[in-house]
């Protein structure tokens, strides 16, 4: 509340923006409407910047406003905010591509995440276990990698898939259909600690992470960059901005949707460790030159 008798108006302020990031956003909101010329932020779901842009307590109202941000872009009034700010950075190609689609601004560039190279693991486990690391919820295409872990079973009877996540909201019936549901095999562990997460990451070969197809922001994949990070073969789908984090058959998978196409192709993989191991060499091989922070601070110097 206090934001402005904390920051100068001509202080240097980033601010990286989700759109479920309040406090983040709110912050924003007071800086450009107070006229400072000195932001910049971090986009992480381009183009939507705020999601409805107008909020409602009424039910109703809620959803005819995410309707207007949709199809209407809420009048321009976006626009106006997001040319005040002094440059957006967003961490995919796709993303600005959005964000200049929509909105018409040039004050956008590329900014990819950046890692600690040291941080970076090769897998050496044996297992074909999988582990999925997220949020809980149909969007994100874990019904689909729970059944295809059903059908490897019927060849690998033993195969494992570790679910570390939680549910909010009106998904944690979901997640509660999904632990009725598919259960063989399946440990749902929901949060867990860092040193948790590091002993479970060590346990699996691959990670599958899956999407739907956004039709009016594009995010980009955390917990796929997490995963790759922890030397995870990553199984997705060529949605979003996932082709600019995975290559087929080079450092991850990529999934037809065709759960008897996807079972054999899995099978196959999991047969052929040789190439296993290339995926886990090009794995490393491309975060250290993208990620790195010589790689990201070339962008930034640019």
């Amino acid at each position: 509340e206090n934001i402005l008798s904390i920051i100068n108006p001509h202080d240097q302020v980033h601010i990286e923006i989700g759109m479920l990031s309040k406090p983040e956003i709110n912050i924003l909101f007071k800086l450009l409407k107070a006229q400072y010329t000195n932001v910049t932020i971090t986009l992480h779901d381009p183009p939507l910047i705020k999601y409805p842009f107008y909020d409602f307590e009424n039910q109703f109202l809620h959803k005819v406003s995410k309707f207007y941000d949709k199809y209407f872009n809420s009048g321009g009034a976006v626009n106006s905010y997001l040319k005040k700010i002094k440059l957006i950075y967003a961490l995919s190609y796709k993303g600005i591509e959005a964000l200049k689609k929509r909105y018409k601004i040039e004050n956008v560039k590329f900014l990819p995440h950046i890692l600690d190279i040291n941080e970076i693991e090769r897998s050496e486990n044996i297992s074909n276990d999988f582990i999925y690391l997220g949020f809980i919820g149909k969007n994100k295409g874990i019904e689909y990698s729970l059944q295809l872990h059903q059908s490897i079973l019927t060849t690998y009877p033993t195969i494992k898939y570790y679910v570390v996540g939680t549910a909010m909201g009106h998904q944690i019936h979901y997640l509660n259909y999904l632990k009725k549901t598919y259960n063989i095999n399946v440990e749902y562990l929901g949060y867990v600690t860092d040193d948790e997460l590091t002993d479970i990451f060590k346990k699996a070969t691959f990670a599958p992470i899956l999407f739907n197809s956004y039709k009016f922001y594009t995010p980009f994949s955390g917990s796929i960059l997490y995963s790759l990070k922890k030397g995870k073969i990553v199984l997705t789908n060529n949605a979003n901005a996932t082709s600019e984090l995975i290559k087929d058959r080079e450092n991850g998978i990529f999934l037809s949707g065709e759960l008897e196409k996807d079972t054999s192709l899995l099978l196959r993989v999991i047969k052929n460790k040789s190439l296993q191991e290339n995926i886990k060499s090009e794995i490393s091989r491309k975060l250290r030159e993208n990620f790195s922070y010589q790689s990201v601070n070339k962008h930034f110097i640019n």
